[in-house]
């Protein structure tokens, strides 16, 4: 399992890998028909990556390419055709599946394009989720979900329904739910998607910072060039497979024409 000794310095090359994947590999079955046999599509064609402790690191693409099938495999929420995910060197999707399942809930956190906040639950309780699935105590559960309320900066919306929420505000719920377990990583998927601009810069920031003060790695995928821009590290998703941008290739160049503008 993935520990929890100190975080090395954001970016350190010399840290042990937290995250790796191996010649990962995803195709689905195509529906076949009467004269046909069914064929397949082939998203991911062998992708490498390494991400390090506390790295930010982006990863960009053109729509369709399988930024979000990739994202949802390195966070465990599918599995590969073929290849392997490596937490510090373990086989996560060799664990049995209620192993696994703790695994995720307990180290890894998502965000995603829409909020997923319960209706009829306050952001506390929201926020409260992952560790009441863990078997914490109510209590405290309530005061981890708090303590990650006012990180993100919405300790005084604690007792409000989504419904009460701005989107900025329920994204930042969103936000507080996947790090109260704190886990090493988190992902997300176009955090910023459904958010106007200025909200979105101030999403932006406050990923940064909450890396910078918790340690946190974060992998996101997005088509925002404002997002990408602030994040050290940016890997492209291009014909199945990922590669490191280079210095002389700005994010934007790799973004759907609509988005390299800097909206969500």
């Amino acid at each position: 399992m993935v520990s929890t000794t100190a975080t090395p310095p954001r970016g350190d090359a010399s840290a042990a890998p937290l995250l790796e994947c191996v010649d990962l590999r995803k195709s689905y079955v195509l529906p076949g028909s009467k004269r046909h046999a069914p064929g397949t599509l082939s998203v991911l064609n062998g992708v490498n990556l390494t991400i390090r402790p506390a790295e930010m690191v982006s990863i960009v693409g053109q729509s369709g390419v399988g930024k979000s099938t990739l994202l949802q495999i390195l966070g465990t929420l599918d599995r590969p055709t073929n290849g392997k995910v490596l937490y510090e060197g373990e086989d996560v999707f060799a664990l049995p599946g209620a192993r696994l399942a703790a695994f995720r809930n307990a180290r890894v956190g998502f965000v995603f394009q829409f909020h997923h906040l319960l209706a009829e639950f306050s952001a506390l309780e929201n926020a409260m989720l992952p560790a009441l699935i863990a078997g914490k105590p109510p209590r405290q559960a309530e005061e981890m979900a708090a303590h990650y309320l006012e990180e993100v900066g919405l300790a005084a919306r604690a007792k409000h329904k989504p419904g009460e929420l701005s989107g900025g505000e329920a994204q930042r719920v969103a936000i507080a739910r996947a790090l109260v377990m704190k886990p090493d990583i988190v992902f997300a998927d176009e955090p910023t998607g459904n958010l106007d601009t200025k909200t979105s810069d101030e999403i932006h920031h406050l990923l940064v910072d909450l890396n910078g003060r918790l340690g946190t790695a974060f992998v996101v995928v997005t088509h925002n060039v404002r997002l990408a821009w602030l994040l050290d590290r940016h890997l492209l998703l291009e014909d199945g497979v990922v590669r490191d941008l280079a210095d002389d290739e700005a994010p934007e160049q790799f973004l759907p024409k609509k988005d390299a503008r800097g909206h969500g």
